[in-house]
């Protein structure tokens, strides 16, 4: 493991036994990546990816059948107990109590982390004025709206100051503004202090505002790198076109510019390497093609191109 990754994960395998009326499950397949202490990785793809599946290993909540998994150079399985108290979780579904107030959940957690007392108190209260929530210490957190209490839980997995914050879907059912505030807190504290996040999410923009991006796909890790770096690496544009017959209109536009059409969602996808004529597509294809565009790729591109779907399709589908 190199000297400054917090994480390192070699050959990762896990397969969910199945039932009388369902056939096992492979969640994760030989997945090896290494995070470096101080960046903010997404592990983006749609449900069914592997995602949680990752996040609950890294959160010792389950032992996978093979491979091997280090936090701050400690062994998940054989140091559980020591790796727990290098992890802050934010879970994708709410955790917190809802007839306690904002201070009685962090104090509730604080006991668990055996923070003492006089010191949890300082803590909670340094949180809550960091995350905008000083006046609402006493405040029920079911009177709470979703972005506020999403924040709370915030709050209550940097208690005890850990290294590593783990953060599953942590904006789902966020309203955009609510979803964008969460993101801004997370930045101010990762200003304040030197600390890892590592992600979940099938948002686009929330993983192309990370340092690294791990796309998984049925449990394989198909990339691993700088969103710009997989945004570069499949051309410099996307060309999308809308026409009849698109299996053949894209059959024959691929060998018009020597390029290897794709066909996804009904529309001939093409990745362009380099300048391209739009004028002479448009005029040797006159009256075929009913819509064109052209843009930069995207990381639902670099899915596209690896997978041959949008990452968003595959959510519905999953």
């Amino acid at each position: 493991m190199s000297s400054s990754a917090i994480i390192k994960i070699v050959g990762l395998t896990h397969t969910y036994p199945g039932t009388r009326t369902t056939v096992p499950e492979q969640a994760l397949i030989e997945v090896s990546l290494e995070v470096q202490a101080g960046e903010k990785v997404a592990l983006l793809g749609p449900n069914g990816s592997g995602k949680s599946t990752l996040l609950r290993i890294l959160m010792t909540a389950l032992k996978p059948d093979q491979g091997t998994v280090f936090i701050g150079g400690m062994d998940v399985y054989r140091q559980a107990d020591q790796v727990r108290r290098q992890i802050g979780v934010v879970f994708q579904k709410p955790a917190l109590d809802i007839k306690m107030t904002v201070w009685e959940n962090l104090r509730a957690a604080g006991m668990l982390y055996r923070i003492p007392g006089t010191l949890l108190a300082e803590r909670a209260r340094v949180l809550l004025d960091r995350l905008g929530l000083a006046d609402r210490r006493n405040t029920l957190v079911g009177a709470l709206s979703g972005g506020l209490a999403r924040r709370v839980e915030l709050a209550r997995a940097l208690l005890s100051q850990p290294p590593l914050l783990i953060l599953d879907e942590p904006t789902t059912g966020l309203d955009p503004v609510a979803r964008r505030e969460f993101w801004h807190q997370v930045e101010l504290l990762r200003r304040e202090a030197p600390m890892t996040v590592v992600l979940t999410t099938h948002l686009l923009e929330e993983a192309e505002d990370c340092d690294r991006v791990a796309i998984l796909h049925r449990g394989r890790l198909l990339a691993y790198d700088l969103p710009g770096h997989l945004q570069q690496s499949i051309g410099t544009d996307v060309l999308q076109i809308r026409g009849e017959d698109p299996q053949t209109l894209g059959r024959e536009i691929g060998s018009f510019l020597g390029l290897e059409p794709r066909l996804v969602d009904q529309s001939v996808r093409l990745t362009l390497t380099g300048p391209t004529s739009l004028d002479a597509l448009m005029e040797r294809f006159a009256g075929r093609i009913k819509s064109l565009s052209l843009a930069h790729p995207s990381l639902d591109d670099v899915f596209v191109q690896l997978t041959g779907e949008h990452l968003r399709a595959e959510e519905v589908k999953a």
